[in-house]
């Protein structure tokens, strides 16, 4: 996991091949734009998901992990909590890993870590790390993000 903001992200360039390209753009995003759609920038290998949603309590929630992909979220309005925790302490899995979709769901654990995420800042989630976004940060709060998708080189199981 990686915690920035914006003003300090070419630290974490040589980390992840990729997260220039999506910091880059997503500093282009406004509110103003249309979410819901995806962003391609190097087809399947790189690309952004638009997305607005307002947030929700921690145990209304779900935890998420994936192999293939890096996640990398961006608020660009609002404020979200992220929880975080290592993939596997996952005990209670309620949708095993789908290939397709890239992506495995359990419930959110108790001891995970929170991390508020605010417009400037960045989060970058690899298959390691377990996530359960989209939970109150202080109260309900209308978010709109950029989550950026990074294939990574080698699928992680």
């Amino acid at each position: 996991m990686i915690y920035g903001t914006f003003e300090n992200a070419n630290r974490y360039f040589d980390v992840l091949p990729g997260l220039e390209r999506i910091l880059q753009e997503a500093a282009r995003i406004t509110s103003q734009e249309k979410y819901g759609r995806n962003v391609y920038l190097d087809g399947e290998d790189l690309f952004q998901i638009l997305s607005e949603y307002d947030t929700h309590a921690k145990a209304a929630g779900c935890t998420e992990a994936h192999r293939k992909y890096a996640d990398v979220m961006c608020v660009i309005e609002g404020e979200e909590t992220v929880c975080i925790g290592p993939t596997s302490d996952l005990r209670h899995i309620t949708q095993p890993y789908d290939a397709g979709r890239d992506v495995l769901l359990a419930e959110t654990e108790a001891g995970t870590s929170d991390i508020r995420l605010r417009p400037g800042a960045f989060l970058v989630l690899f298959p390691e790390d377990a996530h359960a976004p989209g939970c109150l940060a202080g109260g309900p709060c209308h978010v709109k993000k950029i989550i950026g998708k990074v294939r990574l080189r080698e699928e992680k199981v």
